[in-house]
This record gives structure tokens, sequence and C-alpha cells, in this order.
């Protein structure tokens, strides 16, 4: 990051903020500097820019960022509406009025979701080649992902095709198919947890922005709109879905592991099956228990029985990659398996527990070994019978003395 700033204190605060944020920097504290700096071919992933330096009052430093390309946070202590309007006229990233501390906190989350946007798609749906070109400059200016669709129906065959996108920004009146008919089958697609709508129209219709928010967009901006209020909306809607996610990160993820907790597998696993019966794979599933777990509890503590719960999840995560992982609760975990033979996985199950039958956890300077026992269940459309077969196979490794695996079929048990 290039820092332009003539005050030293600031400068120096900024670089901190930058830093904070993840970014290397460079200061000028002149335009000359400045120049130099850009001119020896060095370049940069976004510049804050002093409005006002001493070889350069009026902002000159802002097009001389802007000519090399690289993106402009501009920051000023001239707070009337000419020196506003004659920023944003400009192709800058945002302005930052230097009159309360408050904007250098914004900085600082500003740089944060530069470098965030950087892996997030953003769509645009627009039948006019110059609205199309438009947005997406606005858009990458904040560094996001943009692709573009010509209509409706280009839109919605794009985002069957990505469903990594996280934003569209849709017109209405477009031909093949319209704005809110777009929104209202993308709904089918993907939920408001999954994707955020933003509708854009100049249309004067006062009910368009509510036919458009009941067909299913997050939000919806008149043409023509500010730049601040667009970044605004755009920056406020990526963030619901940041915190969304967050929320159902920590409602489904194990906080001692940091496997898939048992409300996670019930949630991905029916969608599993589903997707093997379709496709005529083979898939099955194992319950996975710790031999004697109350006694490393006893003997050792329960931190180290913490220790042990988390070495273990760390083998299985190495172990299955691509299978369906979840801690059940206690010293219990749950594997589903796609796409996988009988023979294969219980061999890999078999490695599993010579692996943790072989490791030595140090803890306090004690050495622990443990075992664990596994319980197989092949193929069936009902997981509860699943589990329940998977379980019982459980309860006869234990009953045979434990550190080993047993499967059984749904219909017919085998050992």
């Amino acid at each position: 990051m290039l820092i332009i700033e003539d005050s030293k204190p600031i400068a120096s605060l900024i670089k901190h903020i930058a830093e904070q944020a993840g970014y290397q920097t460079d200061l000028a504290m002149s335009y000359a500097q400045a120049e130099a700096l850009l001119a020896s071919g060095k370049s940069y992933s976004v510049a804050s820019i002093d409005y006002n330096l001493p070889d350069a009052p009026e902002g000159e430093a802002i097009d001389l960022v802007l000519d090399t390309k690289t993106p402009g946070i501009v920051l000023t202590g001239k707070m009337d509406e000419a020196t506003r309007d004659k920023i944003l006229r400009k192709p800058v990233v945002d302005y930052i009025p230097k009159e309360t501390a408050q904007a250098y906190a914004y900085l600082g989350k500003l740089l944060t979701r530069l470098k965030l946007n950087r892996y997030i798609k953003v769509l645009v749906v627009d039948d006019s080649k110059a609205a199309r070109l438009y947005l997406s400059h606005l858009l990458s200016r904040h560094q996001f992902q943009v692709s573009v669709a010509e209509n409706g129906q280009a839109g919605l065959d794009y985002l069957v095709e990505n469903p990594d996108v996280k934003l569209v920004i849709t017109d209405n009146e477009m031909p093949v198919m319209g704005g809110i008919k777009f929104v209202s089958e993308a709904r089918k697609l993907y939920t408001k947890d999954q994707i955020s709508i933003i509708g854009l129209s100049g249309n004067d219709a006062g009910s368009l922005s509510a036919r458009f928010i009941k067909s299913g967009a997050n939000d919806f901006l008149k043409k023509p709109f500010c730049h601040e209020e667009f970044y605004c909306r755009v920056v406020q809607n990526i963030e619901h879905l940041e915190y969304v996610n967050r929320i159902q990160m920590l409602a489904n993820t194990d906080y001692l592991t940091k496997l898939g907790n048992r409300r996670y597998f019930f949630d991905k696993a029916p969608e599993a099956i589903k997707r093997c019966i379709s496709q005529q794979q083979s898939y099955g599933l194992a319950m996975i228990d710790i031999d004697h777990f109350k006694k490393i509890n006893d003997v050792y503590g329960h931190d180290a029985g913490d220790v042990v719960i988390a070495h273990i999840a760390d083998v299985m995560r190495k172990l299955f990659p691509s299978a369906i992982v979840a801690r059940f609760g206690g010293e219990e975990f749950c594997i589903l398996f796609e796409d996988a033979s009988i023979e294969s996985v219980l061999s890999e199950l078999d490695t599993l527990r010579r692996e943790i039958e072989a490791s030595e956890i140090t803890f306090n300077q004690e050495n622990i070994r443990y075992t664990i026992s596994i319980g197989y269940s092949e193929q069936s459309e009902n997981i509860d019978l699943m589990l329940s077969i998977a379980d019982n196979a459980l309860y006869q490794s234990k009953t045979n003395g434990r550190n080993q695996v047993t499967a059984q079929k749904p219909e017919l048990e085998t050992n």
C-alpha cells in the first residue's frame, strides 16, 4: 500500500492501520515523492491519498495515482460540497473526511473489505452494454470479481453454473426475461442467506421497489444513484451474508475439534445420500468411539481428554478429507462416506484404527496412548436406520474386545 500523507502523526497512524489489515506500506510525504515511487515501477494494491499536499494543494495526487491504475482512497480535511463533488467525479474507491477518529476506523474497515472483496463474485444483469460496463467499473474499483449477463435468462443460466456468486445486481426492463421474473426464478435456486440480490431501475413507478423485494430481492436502488449510496448498499448486503455465514458456522461447528457437529451432520448427510442414490453410487456410515475415555479423564484430567479428542479429529480430517465427518458428542464421532465401496471404506477405517493405536500423545509430561472402536453400516435410504445399525456394530466392536472395526448390513449382519 502506498501512503501519501504530509503529516507524520497521521502517516504513522495510517501505516499502523494498514499493517493491521495485512498490507506492507511505502510512505510518500509529498507529490514529488509519490511520483518517484510510482515511476520506479513498483505496483500497489491500493493507495491512501492526502488531498492537500505542500506541492499539490488541490488534489493533484489523486490523478497521479489513478493514472497508474492504482485504486485510491482519498483523505481530506476539506469538507465543502465542491471538493466532495470534485473527488467523486474521479474513479476513486472512496473519500474519507478527516474530521473525527472514526474516519481512521472506517479506513481500517475499508482496507480489510478490499482484501476480502478479491474473493467475492458479483453478477451484473442488464441488457444495456453501457450500464453493464459502468456497474462493472464501479465494482472493480472495490476489487470484486465481476461477471455480466445481458438478460434475466442469461443471468439464471450463469447462476446455475456458478453457485459461488454472492451478489447479483439486476436491472428490471430487459428482453427475454425481466428483472422481477429473474429474481423470482433465482430464489428457487438460492436463498437470501446464500446470495444477495439488489434490484435496479430508472422507472418512476413507486411500487417497483416493493415488487422487487416481494419477489425475493434483498434491496433496491433507483437509477441514477449516488456512488456512495451504491457502495453502501453493496457492502451492507455482502456483510449481511458474511454475518449469516458466521452464525451458521458457529451453529454447525464443534468448538473443540472444529469438525461439524451433530446438527451439521443431519443437515449435510441426507443431501449426500440423495446425491449418491441419484448417481447410483455406493455409500456408508461409520460410528467411532474412543475406548475407555472415562479412564483417560480420570487418570490424566479433562484437559487431557480434550487433547485426545482434538487428536483423533485431526487424524480423521487428514484421512477423510472428502467425507462428512462430525463429532456427535463426548467421545463419539460419525462419518458418512460417499462413492466408496465397502471394501475400500473398511480398509480406510482400519487404517484410522491402526494409526490411532500407534499414536502417543504427550500432555503435561505424560505419554497417553488410546484406541478406538468402530461400527460401520452399509447403505440405506434411511439415515436413522444406518445410524442404528452402525451403533449396534460399534457395540459389537466394544463387546468383542474393543480396538476393532465391525461392519453390518441393513438386512443381514456381518462381521
